[in-house]
């Protein structure tokens, strides 16, 4: 869709601006699109007829630039795409909830302070963001809306913030997160007895 709706606000278009402008919005970071796939996926557009090329030029020893278009076909699939992402919600698949899954794999106070670390990283995010916005940027003729979808960034960003340091300090303050018995489970023995180290260390405090 970022491809395809790129291509149909900028066309006729070389590659080489898509990519451009992609990398402008930061789109690697949050849209999954690759600077070095971008060459390819217009291809793979062009080859499944939703986009179709209207020139190749050469500049020098340039490498060769094609420019390109969206077709009647790929316009009717980007308004579908279009729509369905907006008016569904969709989970984004983070590495990160299959970790937490295991939580009592890890001793208390690496769990702890990993969840502390998530938490800077997070936060050096957003700062990063916030700077891109101060520094001039929406000045430079990027669409308002796009400063509108960092703000969200940033906003879901803070609310994970706060939930890792909330989850952080339960950890530290020795709340059991292994139901009674589940310790007893084939497999999760040595899970449990983390746990019940770690709690016996505090009562012994």
């Amino acid at each position: 869709m970022m491809i395809l709706g790129l291509v149909r606000w900028m066309q006729p278009v070389h590659g080489y601006d898509v990519r451009r402008e992609l990398l402008s919005w930061s789109a690697d970071k949050w849209a999954n699109v690759q600077p070095g796939s971008i060459y390819h996926a217009l291809r793979k557009l062009t080859e499944e007829g939703l986009l179709r090329e209207v020139a190749t030029e050469q500049v020098g020893a340039r490498p060769a630039r094609t420019t390109y278009e969206v077709t009647p076909k790929g316009e009717d699939e980007f308004q579908n795409l279009l729509r369905g992402y907006w008016w569904d919600v969709s989970e984004v698949a983070d590495p990160f909830f299959a970790a937490f899954s295991f939580l009592p794999a890890l001793p208390r106070e690496e769990a702890s302070a990993a969840l502390r670390n998530r938490a800077q990283l997070l936060r050096a995010g957003i700062e990063s963001l916030r700077s891109a916005m101060d520094s001039g940027w929406m000045k430079q003729g990027k669409p308002t809306h796009v400063a509108w979808m960092w703000q969200l960034s940033i906003a879901r960003a803070e609310g994970e913030i706060a939930w890792c340091e909330r989850i952080a300090g339960l950890i530290d303050a020795g709340v059991s997160y292994l139901p009674d018995g589940f310790e007893q489970l084939e497999g999760w023995d040595r899970f449990g007895e983390l746990v019940d180290e770690a709690d016996g260390r505090r009562e012994n405090e």
